[in-house]
């Protein structure tokens, strides 16, 4: 978890954009991560530019920034070439953004020049790459649920250790275990199934990428039971209906309620009916008005 705990230094305008996105959550002041914010961590890079900069326009004029010329900027970007520098112009606030989040660099802040980094010129390039380079992954997923992170990135290993139990960490490589316990606290976090799945795949190593599938069935059968474990258990409000004096008394308000679409249990034997609460009111209606009819 220290990663996210280290104090980064950002402009007030992103750290709101975070919160506004629902990426963040504060607690006086203490910042903590939601279940979007675990989400938007497993996805991929061109995934997460995507995402932030949909969020980032769509909150712009909340940070004094006007969207066309915001989207002007963009455009003229997308015809940039990595390595060139460009001037930033009027534009040195929203330029200061985008080298927070990586689309831009500086050499210094005070600057007049940008760099395009290659997240830019991919991202602007409807996210394909357009060096045909790959990012190299990083972690192997064996069938005894042991995973091996070869790396030494802290942001990649704490990633891992949102869904597995770390168990070894030496230079350059991490050996965790994939629990149910891990796995839940996952979910927990708001994390599906797919979502951690579909993140061991993105960063699956060499290795793993040779075999079909890429990740072992065991493990991704096991990952979903564990998901659905969360679900086995659903609860609905009813009202019982109890104590009919007669069984035609029971078949008749059983029968309407039946045709109405409400009823969620009942015993014949025992004259016991449970109705939802979106029926009840008709039920108890209709009860009431053939007791009436009918003398009782």
């Amino acid at each position: 978890k220290q990663w996210y705990q280290r104090r980064v230094a950002i402009t007030a305008g992103i750290a709101n954009l975070l919160l506004q996105s629902g990426m963040i959550n504060k607690h006086g002041s203490e910042h903590a991560i939601t279940s979007t914010g675990f989400q938007f961590l497993l996805l991929n890079t061109s995934s997460q530019i995507w995402y932030f900069m949909l969020k980032y326009l769509d909150k712009c004029d909340t940070i004094g920034l006007n969207l066309t010329t915001c989207l002007a900027f963009i455009f003229q970007l997308s015809f940039s070439t990595l390595g060139k520098a460009y001037p930033i112009g009027s534009h040195a606030t929203f330029v200061q953004h985008l080298r927070q989040i990586g689309l831009v660099y500086q050499r210094k802040h005070t600057s007049p020049w940008f760099y395009p980094t290659r997240h830019a010129i991919d991202f602007l390039s409807a996210g394909s790459n357009k060096s045909g380079e790959r990012k190299e992954g990083f972690i192997v997923v064996e069938t005894n649920f042991r995973i091996y992170a070869y790396t030494s990135n802290e942001l990649d290993i704490a990633l891992v250790a949102l869904f597995a139990e770390t168990l070894h960490r030496f230079e350059g490589f991490v050996v965790g275990h994939i629990t149910r316990e891990s796995v839940q606290m996952a979910l927990q976090n708001g994390i599906s199934a797919k979502q951690i799945l579909d993140f061991l795949e993105s960063h699956a190593h060499p290795q793993m990428l040779k075999c079909k599938p890429t990740i072992p069935p065991t493990i991704t059968d096991q990952m979903y039971l564990w998901e659905m474990e969360r679900s086995r258990l659903s609860t609905e409000e009813g009202v019982l209906y109890s104590q009919f004096l007669s069984d035609a008394d029971f078949k008749v308000v059983h029968e309407y309620a039946q045709n109405i679409g409400c009823v969620q249990w009942s015993n014949v034997q025992k004259r016991l009916l449970v109705v939802n609460k979106k029926g009840h009111g008709d039920v108890k209606k209709y009860w009431k008005q053939y007791k009436k009819e009918h003398g009782e």
